[in-house]
């Protein structure tokens, strides 16, 4: 779809959504679309690429989590519009999780990105849904994103006492076969606590390693310590193993509020809380490959790219940060729900 037509569907939907706005649903809807609209300042800029460790696949800095939140499916229109414009913005990573909160997303994500999806890069988490076996699983995918190969397959890394144990095995050993046979370019895992990565190393050789960094969960850092601090990119980086991170907004759970927070500290209408919190990231110094975030509208697409357009950070972001760290310290566990506090092990 070019951009014309999207702009033909954006001027047509603000209007037919715009009248009669009296339930809750419309009215989230017409917010929504307003969010989204074509209207919104777009930034200029060139997008900075990096290579997944040492698997020749070249990915750009920002990566698009294809994440969706239950409330917006059925808002195609609006989705696709975001993506194909991250797109043209210069990202080429797309990481689609399947089954999450009952939003199928390989259909969907497959359809927008049909017309440019051999100039992208396709990540997925696999999982079986549905009574679907680990082959018709790998199938699906093919068949939704119209591939003859993912690029980037992951899966969790259990550890022995975890119930899934065996069973995450016998799917991971599945998938270095089908790497072997050309049907997928690289195989990574995503960690929830370092000490997960020695049963993987000992067991395959994974190319590419997930973890959650940001400002405050940032057990990765890099800077006074440095030179006694054997830290886990460091690590990934000597055995060649590439280096994404998640998460650098904290988590879902914990962007909302502290976005409110650091307008209490700030009255800069140009210092922002996720400018600056990817900011932090790419001065950091930990140097990842690329950085997964969640966009769920334009607006959100727009202030995340500026930071890697312009990555130079100031001041006053970094007295944001210090100020919510602050903050963090005392509060992040507590809105953390049970599932996600193992994110706490990451905070230094």
């Amino acid at each position: 779809m070019r951009r014309r037509d999207f702009m033909k569907i954006g001027t047509a939907g603000t209007i037919a959504m715009g009248t009669g706005a009296c339930t809750f649903r419309k009215t989230r809807k017409t917010n929504l679309w307003k969010e989204l609209s074509h209207f919104s300042a777009r930034p200029p800029g060139t997008m900075p690429m990096n290579e997944i460790g040492k698997t020749g696949i070249r990915v750009s800095r920002l990566g698009f989590g294809s994440h969706i939140r239950k409330e917006m499916v059925g808002y195609n229109y609006q989705r696709e519009y975001v993506i194909r414009e991250a797109y043209d913005l210069g990202i080429n990573f797309f990481d689609v999780y399947d089954g999450e909160l009952e939003c199928y997303q390989y259909e969907p994500m497959g359809k927008f990105l049909k017309p440019i999806i051999n100039n992208v890069v396709i990540s997925t988490s696999m999982k079986t849904y549905e009574g679907r076996t680990a082959e018709q699983e790998f199938e699906r995918a093919l068949k939704l994103f119209g591939r003859d190969y993912i690029d980037l397959v992951r899966c969790h890394a259990f550890t022995p006492d975890h119930p899934r144990w065996k069973e995450h095995w016998i799917f991971a050993e599945k998938l270095f076969r089908y790497k072997e046979k050309g049907y997928i370019r690289a195989v990574g895992v995503p960690i929830h606590n370092v000490s997960e990565l020695d049963v993987v190393f000992n067991t395959y050789p994974i190319d590419y390693v997930i973890f959650p960094y940001n400002f405050y969960h940032n057990i990765c850092w890099l800077g006074d310590a440095s030179k006694d601090f054997d830290s886990l990119p460091a690590r990934l980086r000597r055995m060649g193993v590439g280096v994404i991170t998640m998460k650098p907004f904290a988590g879902d759970y914990l962007v909302k509020p502290f976005t409110e927070i650091a307008r209490s500290f700030t009255k800069n209408p140009e210092i922002t809380y996720p400018q600056a919190a990817l900011r932090y990231i790419l001065n950091s110094g930990i140097d990842a490959d690329s950085t997964l975030c969640g966009m769920y509208s334009l607006k959100h697409l727009y202030d995340d790219i500026v930071s890697f357009y312009q990555p130079e950070m100031s001041d006053e972001e970094h007295n944001l940060l210090e100020n919510l760290r602050r903050v963090a310290e005392y509060h992040a566990s507590a809105r953390l729900p049970a599932h996600y506090r193992w994110l706490e092990n990451w905070a230094t």
